[in-house]
């Protein structure tokens, strides 16, 4: 992006604080410092108590993450991944946790077979990490592979073998957390449920918040039925207050922001924008701002304020530049 050589006039130490991409604490620690309540769009505190209450009582926490696209799903939900295992290695220094990502290429609507593969996954995740794996189980997995969907097993038989997994783990001081990425088949949800019920993990669905005939469609009665045993975020789209704390809690250059956050609340209070969508236009803000800027003075210096009639101009042109449909052709 233009600009980005002259990002050290803002004090930014690792280029535009406002790109977007999802964030993963289990990966890259660092990453938990992005993560924002904003105002109360996503509730922190919450989650940590459920999944602290979680291990504390040896049953499973689930959550169910619904919102649009950009809307933060898999950013909050391996988020909650990780409140989990930071909250187990609490109880147990040498915590090992094994984490199962089924993201969206892997889903099919075939819910039994997810599952299978869940289960799978774990056997050979536990086999990584030298965690020993009894006869029993051992026998248990191979019938499960070998079987598959011509001779499918139980759900309950499924649930002796999630069982019989996590005790394995938990002798050796392991655990597990299963992310399911946009659930294409909302019978998974239940399934799923019925299969970790009666085990120490944290299983997380993302679901798209759509109304379209290829994307699962929660009732209320969905809902208050999973409300029995876990957890509900939705991710709505921002305020305008959000976003002016967006563009406030991000920024890790030279203080103060050069956003106004009356100006912020001003300028995108008339649309809708999700956190993705609000990140980019606060990228794209921040560049042009550089790209216009023809002296070396560092910020804070007013012409490298982003100001509320700045802002506004851009956006204008933004409008207009979008209204010029084919206009190379």
């Amino acid at each position: 992006m233009f600009g980005e050589d002259r990002y050290e006039l803002y004090g930014l130490p690792s280029g535009n604080p406002y790109a977007g991409r999802p964030l993963d604490p289990l990966l890259s620690p660092s990453d938990c410092e992005l993560i924002l309540e904003l105002e109360g769009f996503i509730r922190l505190a919450m989650i940590q108590a459920v999944v602290e209450q979680a291990i504390k009582e040896k049953r499973p926490a689930f959550f169910l993450i619904v919102g649009v696209g950009n809307s933060g799903r898999t950013t909050l939900a391996n988020h909650v991944m990780h409140l989990y295992r930071q909250a187990a290695a609490a109880h147990a220094p040498q915590f090992t946790f094994l984490a199962h990502g089924a993201e969206r290429g892997d889903m099919t609507h075939d819910s039994y077979a997810v599952l299978c593969s869940t289960l799978l996954s774990l056997r050979n995740k536990m086999k990584g990490h030298q965690i020993p794996i009894s006869r029993e189980l051992g026998d248990w997995f191979a019938e499960l592979s070998q079987k598959g969907r011509m001779v499918p097993l139980n759900e309950y038989d499924l649930q002796e073998i999630a069982e019989s997994t996590a005790r394995e783990c938990a002798s050796r001081e392991a655990g597990f957390g299963i992310r399911y990425e946009g659930v294409p088949d909302k019978r998974l949800i239940p399934l799923a449920q019925r299969v970790f019920e009666n085990t120490s993990t944290v299983v997380v669905f993302t679901v798209d918040d759509y109304q379209h005939a290829n994307t699962v469609q929660l009732t209320e009665a969905d809902r208050q039925a999973f409300g029995k045993q876990g957890h509900v975020c939705d991710l709505n789209a921002l305020t305008p207050r959000q976003i002016a704390a967006l563009a406030t809690d991000r920024w890790n250059g030279t203080s103060p922001t050069p956003f106004d956050p009356e100006g912020i609340q001003k300028v995108f209070g008339a649309r809708s924008y999700t956190i993705g969508q609000a990140l980019r236009h606060l990228e794209i803000l921040l560049d042009l701002r550089l790209s216009e800027y023809e002296r070396d003075e560092p910020w804070p210096t007013d012409d490298l304020r982003i100001h509320e009639l700045w802002i506004r101009l851009k956006l204008w042109q933004r409008d207009k530049w979008n209204k010029l449909d084919g206009i190379d052709g």
